[in-house]
């Protein structure tokens, strides 16, 4: 699957940048990451790295494709969390950061994505939003129930506050794991922090993802959003990717479990094959448990 990305990062009109994003790519697999340290917390920049290293080293570490997607996902964020918190008390003095995360694994023209907090991720296609994540945070809650309206979100005094993140000394945050989707050509995924989605709206960033360079079109964003909220510009950051027309699949790497969802495999030899090939993955998958026995 061919691919183009894009990715910016702004200081805005802070004294330092908690953001890190990053895009990872490896044969028919691209990993998108991005995270935002939560600046009311000490080291919130130390919190985002972690969590960009963790992915980033799980992602190199993996066996391509992943054989199961949205346990790629959770089980990394939770591990980020882990490593956020063993980091912080390393710290003199031990500190407790936080940060934001969003993730989104494609390959073999689908993706998948987790998130905790209230850092984004877009998908458009033919101009139009075809997908958003919900905000963990107080005022999307309200909004869900009904409390307040859409419009009162934007000024509520609680607007930024996130109730989900990696970090802290509580147990783990549930991370939000997407279902599979289809990717299409000219489809683009997009990652970001607050500091553009609170700057500009929806529309204007579906507009400016549609057309053009996909790496143009980021720098263009992060600008507008720069100049949008400053003087109380915030750290701004930004990751995407545009799926180009090919979107040839490489049999050699086919996923099993994508052929017997579709029946594409009904013989008893076949059927053998494909057990085996998933009990391997298995025991790839749980050979650091297994190794405690």
């Amino acid at each position: 699957m061919q691919v183009e990305t894009g990715i910016a990062n702004r200081l805005g009109n802070r004294a330092n940048n908690q953001d890190r994003c990053a895009v990872l790519t490896r044969g028919d697999s691209s990993l998108l990451l991005l995270g935002d340290g939560m600046g009311g917390h000490a080291r919130g920049e130390l919190a985002a790295q972690c969590y960009i290293d963790t992915l980033a080293q799980a992602f190199d570490r993996a066996e391509l494709p992943v054989r199961q997607p949205e346990r790629f996902l959770r089980d990394n964020l939770l591990a980020a969390h882990r490593a956020i918190l063993a980091l912080g008390l390393q710290q003199q003095p031990p500190v407790y950061p936080r940060t934001t995360a969003v993730a989104c694994l494609i390959q073999h023209a689908q993706a998948w994505w987790a998130h905790v907090g209230d850092s984004r991720l877009y998908v458009i296609r033919a101009g139009q939003l075809l997908a958003r994540t919900r905000d963990h945070t107080y005022v999307e809650e309200l909004f869900q129930h009904n409390a307040i309206s859409e419009a009162e979100m934007q000024t509520h005094p609680m607007r930024n506050y996130v109730t989900y993140c990696l970090g802290g000394p509580n147990e783990a945050a549930p991370a939000s794991v997407s279902e599979s989707l289809g990717v299409q050509a000219d489809d683009v995924i997009m990652l970001c922090s607050d500091g553009l989605w609170g700057a500009l709206d929806e529309g204007e960033i579906v507009r400016a993802l549609t057309d053009g360079a996909i790496e143009q079109a980021v720098d263009d964003l992060a600008a507008r959003a720069d100049q949008a909220s400053y003087p109380n510009s915030d750290n701004i950051s930004l990751v995407a990717l545009r799926v180009l027309a090919d979107l040839h699949v490489d049999t050699g790497e086919t996923n099993t479990d994508q052929i017997a969802d579709h029946g594409a495999r009904n013989d008893p030899g076949a059927r053998l094959n494909d057990a085996i090939d998933t009990i391997r993955s298995a025991l790839r998958d749980y050979r650091d448990e297994l190794g405690k026995d």
